[in-house]
């Protein structure tokens, strides 16, 4: 199935979810609520409670009051905690008419801003103190839309490549900068962490190797 993206989503996930668009379109519009009769549970589109029990525009759907549950950790639920699931799964069903619209939204703003964005800093953390960071950045000229992970030197920056640090200059720019950010930032995360250890195991080392002052000095 191929939608024409119509919306500013990042392009590796556009595709999905012009289809998820595209079914929250389709649902019956409004507002959906939960009624909650005591015996059964139903979610409907335009809910009005009244004397006899309620009117509404739509039923979108009907929970059964004892579910199919094959879950083995609720096998010593009770009535009252199986109801209690049961509200909880028709209050996410009705939510999701409004949840989805606005999570799209929240998504295609935060892809507006990640549009813009040239730099993500990945902090380094050791056992030891200091601070220091890695850096994902975009790619220049004709690399604008792709990614690298460097050790963010102001000059002569290195490039993660293959769990090794390499110069820019020595393999080129087209593979330094080759990732999607999505890649990018799932390498940064590698490449932090295994840092972070060889920065750990370098410190250690470096505090065995100072003398043992233990001992004040000219004692025998």
């Amino acid at each position: 199935m191929n939608i024409e993206p119509t919306h500013d989503y990042p392009a590796e996930r556009a595709e999905y979810l012009e289809e998820v668009r595209a079914r929250e379109a389709a649902a019956t519009d409004g507002s959906w609520d939960v009624y909650d009769g005591q015996t059964l549970v139903e979610v409907v589109a335009g809910l009005e409670e009244n004397s006899t029990g309620y009117r509404c525009r739509r039923q979108i759907a009907r929970l059964d009051e004892e579910p199919i549950d094959n879950i083995r950790e609720h096998a010593d639920w009770d009535a009252d905690q199986d109801y209690g699931q049961l509200l909880a799964d028709a209050e996410f069903i009705a939510k999701a008419r409004t949840d989805v619209p606005q999570l799209l939204g929240i998504i295609e703003t935060l892809t507006g801003y990640l549009a813009k964005a040239r730099e993500f800093r990945i902090p380094l953390t050791n056992e030891h103190g200091g601070y220091s960071e890695l850096t994902v950045e975009r790619g220049p000229g004709p690399y604008d839309g792709r990614w690298a992970v460097t050790d963010g030197a102001r000059g002569g920056r290195r490039v993660w490549h293959h769990g090794t640090w390499y110069y820019i200059s020595e393999i080129g720019p087209a593979l330094a900068y080759r990732h999607t950010l999505e890649e990018a930032l799932a390498l940064g995360e590698k490449a932090a962490a295994a840092e972070s250890a060889r920065l750990d195991a370098a410190l250690q080392a470096l505090k065995n190797e100072q003398p043992n002052r233990s001992t004040p000095s000219g004692t025998r």
